[in-house]
């Protein structure tokens, strides 16, 4: 494993968390949401999570959406609530006595755990979306970073340990991601008192949001105290080595999950997050992969689908032989049980499918044309070529026959062993 370190970009800023004091209610609650009165919960919560991802100040920045945003939160904590709920079908609030109800932060009594809403409803964690916790320290959850690698068929089959390089950022180790070169210390913020937040006036109400001074972390750093390694940002990027195990069974473009081994939270404390790693199959030059499935084409020689025989056929596991029926066709398939890929988080495995082609021969010399020829009559139900048209000697081994006494049915199978034999012949000599 190797590693090196290089400088990141500016301290992302702190995403900003809301309460409210006060809210008008000259919108319906219904109508905010956009669903019906008599609607279930199901469709109330599918409503609040569409329009809370649509709104949110921190993946909406239009002028209004903090307004929307807060209304939307106060009609779902309303809605969600059954007593709530009733109280505000009959009076039109959701306290009966016609009040505010609570006190300061009331109506946002629900974004205590917005960021597990939000969680939900971006598929994963917020990453570096971060809230005060009860104890008053910062917390934070780091992105997940992205990396891929490419592995041969043989190796998505059977599996591999490949190296693959990434530039997670990481805490500076000189000042222990704080951000102060050595001896120093930092600050506690002035303009927040070393809360962390700070409370402006919008619209009639009171929003808290990450102090924009010390960006939440309620401390600072004066210029002359930075960390010389990372400028005071507490946090570099790292390039290193890491390897990664291919499950046997992996298909092309599944992703394997490293836990832990993305970024650090940018501010704050907090686990990191998870590196997601995308892999990429080169196709086979011999077989298909459907799932845990494996094609082949077989060409086989036009006499053995006639006449049925054995032939190597290549698998993951090696070469193996295959019975041929004889009256095999064009386009007749097999299977292989357990042939084919083993299956993710399994021991069981898919088969091989073969795909059977007929080769036939682009020219023919004179004897395997007459045998075809004989066949072809045969097939088509002519009586078999006149004694004449036959070699003398085997016109004279018929007559004898004949003079033994014979049968006729006896002479007919004596055409079919011969032509069988003819065949077998003309399979030798190809």
């Amino acid at each position: 494993m190797y590693s090196s370190r290089l400088a990141i970009g500016g301290r992302a800023s702190a995403k900003r968390l809301f309460h409210t004091t006060r809210v008008s209610r000259a919108e319906d609650f219904y109508d905010i949401l956009g669903v019906k009165r008599g609607a279930s919960q199901s469709e109330i919560k599918k409503a609040y999570y569409q329009l809370a991802k649509k709104y949110h100040p921190d993946a909406n920045k239009e002028a209004g959406a903090k307004d929307r945003f807060i209304k939307i939160q106060e009609a779902y904590d309303t809605l969600s609530d059954e007593s709530k709920r009733k109280s505000y079908d009959q009076f039109g609030t959701a306290d009966p006595t016609g009040g505010m109800g609570g006190g300061p932060g009331a109506g946002f009594s629900g974004f205590g755990n917005m960021e597990d809403i939000l969680s939900q409803m971006f598929g994963g964690g917020m990453g570096g979306m971060g809230g005060r916790g009860r104890g008053g320290g910062f917390m934070s959850v780091g992105e997940d970073i992205d990396a891929s690698v490419t592995i041969s068929f043989m190796e998505a089959v059977n599996g591999a340990r490949k190296s693959v390089t990434i530039t997670p950022v990481v805490k500076c180790e000189p000042c222990g991601g704080q951000g102060a070169r050595k001896g120093a210390r930092r600050q506690t913020c002035k303009t927040c008192r070393g809360t962390g937040q700070a409370m402006f006036q919008m619209g009639g109400f009171h929003v808290q949001q990450p102090c924009p001074e010390c960006s939440g972390e309620g401390s600072t750093i004066s210029a002359k105290d930075r960390c010389s390694s990372c400028q005071g940002r507490g946090r570099v990027r790292e390039r290193k080595s890491v390897q990664v195990d291919i499950p046997p069974g992996c298909d092309n473009g599944m992703r394997v999950k490293l836990q832990g081994m993305g970024d650090v939270p940018l501010e704050g404390e907090g686990p990191s997050g998870d590196l997601y790693v995308r892999v990429r199959v080169m196709p086979s030059k011999v077989f298909r992969r459907k799932g845990s499935d494996i094609y082949y084409d077989v060409e086989l020689p036009f006499t053995t689908a006639i006449l049925g025989g054995s032939v190597q056929v290549p698998t993951v596991d090696g070469d193996v032989e295959v019975k041929i029926s004889p009256g095999v066709q064009p386009g007749d398939e097999l299977r292989l049980r357990a042939k084919g890929v083993r299956k993710l988080q399994s021991s069981l495995r898919g088969d091989q499918y073969l795909n059977l082609k007929v080769r036939l021969p682009k020219s023919l010399t004179a004897e395997q044309q007459r045998l075809i020829e004989q066949f072809a009559a045969l097939a088509s139900g002519a009586p078999p070529p006149s004694k004449a048209a036959e070699a003398p000697g085997e016109a004279a081994g018929e007559a004898a026959g004949e003079a033994a006494g014979e049968g006729s049915s006896e002479k007919s199978g004596g055409f079919f062993s011969r032509i069988k034999r003819d065949f077998e012949k003309f399979k030798h000599d190809k």
